[in-house]
């Protein structure tokens, strides 16, 4: 046994102690999502013609689909048939964004290495002050601030069932906008425009693509809580050094909560149909 103090300190990789000069402070993960390729432009033209221009109705074209979801009376079950047609729409999407970048998504799991218990703490935390924000700005606006997609998702969970539902609304869903508003607006598109600019992009489409169903008009407050939430995954997704992983993680438990509460707190509530 050696009475040197030196044997006590722990060395690293270098042979330096840690705090000593010339040691190198543990470098952050840093994740590269790639160059664009031919599946990416595929996805989007797929995303663009499915939500955009309104190719989902095609869904009609197939025989006795419509009249699946049509009662005695003629009277089409809107909820169910609006869900069935997200249900196609978003398997067709999810299947091409995970052929897109199955890859990058399994590699962005890395960003749990450096601070991973933070991380993931972080994800309740940030949904929390997402919250707060949007529950600062009912009180500010005096009244309800719910957009059209909000309400006709609240009108699904009426008539799907909840596992159904958080198959497409829980997972598939922000898996399919994780990877076009932050794997590619944000990750890709920042090889060639700076990081922040394509952050605000991506806030802005993020946001706008939740109105295509009213042609865009909608009241601005609407706009808030869908830019309170783009903010903060999209911070969340540069911060942690571009992972697709922690952005999608952050979705998924925003729409789990949501979804977990139309069911069960919502059918509660005194003005509740």
């Amino acid at each position: 046994m050696t009475d040197d103090p030196r044997q006590a300190v722990q060395l690293g990789p270098s042979g330096i102690p840690p705090g000593w000069p010339g040691r190198r402070p543990q470098e952050r993960v840093v994740l590269d999502p790639g160059k664009p390729t031919w599946m990416d432009v595929v996805t989007v033209v797929a995303y663009i013609g499915i939500f955009v221009l309104g190719g989902a109705v095609l869904v009609m074209l197939i025989p006795g689909f419509r009249e699946q979801f049509t009662g005695a009376d003629g009277t089409l079950n809107q909820g169910s048939f609006t869900f069935a047609v997200n249900l196609i729409s978003y398997s067709i999407l999810t299947v091409l964004a995970l052929i897109a970048c199955w890859r990058p998504f399994v590699a962005s799991f890395r960003t749990f290495r450096q601070h991973g218990l933070l991380k993931i703490g972080l994800v309740p935390a940030i949904w929390f002050a997402c919250i707060m924000v949007n529950a600062l700005l009912v009180m500010s606006v005096g009244g309800d601030i719910k957009s059209a997609n909000q309400i006709a998702i609240e009108e699904m969970t009426t008539q799907v069932d909840f596992i159904p539902m958080v198959l497409v609304t829980v997972f598939m869903a922000p898996f399919v906008e994780e990877y076009i508003f932050r794997h590619l607006l944000i990750g890709k598109l920042s090889r060639w425009v700076n990081v922040w600019i394509c952050v605000g992009i991506s806030m802005v489409l993020f946001a706008l693509i939740h109105f295509i169903s009213t042609g865009f008009n909608f009241d601005p407050v609407q706009v808030v809580p869908y830019l309170t939430l783009a903010a903060a995954i999209t911070v969340a997704y540069v911060v942690s050094g571009k992972s697709l992983a922690y952005s999608t993680i952050l979705h998924v438990f925003n729409n789990l909560v949501s979804i977990v509460v139309a069911y069960t707190i919502l059918p509660l509530m005194p003005d509740a149909a």
